[in-house]
């Protein structure tokens, strides 16, 4: 049996986020590993934590690099008692809390980009996609949380597309991170900040996201499809919409990839 680094950090009340960790040295994906134990039944606050992934997902279906041994991936199983349509916000809530655990290894240093990246110095260090599981009748069954944050990997590590655009802590500040301490505190804040949202929902946290923000008052061109908007970020809104400022009006924006000019000078 392989021996589980984060079961010190595994919570002692059945329900909270990180309560039971199921540990591998490599998975296809965290995501596909939570649906099978979630399909099986797997209590709320279960997570699964992977070495390794060889078929790692990021958002829109993109692949997470995930070499072995250097970072933390993670999926967490959600059963919020909340409308299908709400489940993305949790991504957001996911946000806050990652940048909540890396500021306590690189404080003055994070940033949150809409929708769902924590950049470390205008650099994406951590992503996270909030995947939604429906009944048969439509009806929201859990939501698959996937977080993956950079954490000890080096700058020779990166592969040469990514160089530009990606980082981890330990580029940032020199320093390594002691991971399962890492992901406690992830796990802790991302509890506190569920309770929070299960309680008085997405607009408590929305002004500790804003605290973060790195597009407020910037001009950013938003892509979806084959639709595109350019426009001044006023913020986001009480359901997690981006709020944008354009020649022809405001708009709210749902989805898409942003481009800051100059994000990454």
């Amino acid at each position: 049996m392989v021996d589980n680094p984060y079961h010190a950090i595994e919570r002692p009340r059945p329900g909270a986020i990180g309560w039971r960790i199921h540990y591998y040295q490599e998975l296809s994906s965290t995501q596909d590993a939570a649906a099978r134990l979630a399909a099986s039944g797997a209590e709320h606050g279960t997570a699964v934590i992977a070495e390794t992934q060889s078929a790692g997902r990021g958002r829109m279906g993109r692949r997470w690099h995930s070499p072995p041994g250097a970072n933390l991936y993670t999926t967490i199983i959600l059963r919020p008692k909340i409308a299908l349509a709400e489940a993305g916000q949790l991504s957001l809530v996911a946000g806050v809390a990652a940048a909540e655990a890396i500021e306590s290894v690189a404080p003055g240093m994070v940033a949150l980009k809409w929708p769902n990246d924590v950049w470390l110095n205008r650099k994406k260090t951590a992503g996270m996609i909030a995947e939604a599981v429906s009944n048969s009748d439509q009806t929201l069954a859990c939501v698959l949380l996937g977080i993956g944050l950079n954490l000890n990997l080096a700058a020779d590590e990166l592969p040469d597309e990514l160089r530009a655009h990606a980082t981890s802590v330990l580029i940032e500040t020199g320093r390594r991170c002691d991971r399962p301490a890492l992901a406690a505190a992830l796990f802790s804040a991302l509890n506190n900040r569920y309770m929070e949202f299960e309680a008085r929902g997405f607009e408590a946290i929305r002004p500790v996201w804003e605290s973060y923000s790195a597009l407020t008052g910037r001009t950013v061109t938003v892509v979806n499809g084959d639709a595109r908007e350019t426009g001044v970020v006023r913020g986001i809104d009480s359901s997690g919409a981006l709020m944008l400022d354009t020649a022809g009006g405001p708009r709210r924006i749902l989805a898409g990839d942003v481009t800051l000019e100059g994000a990454y000078d």
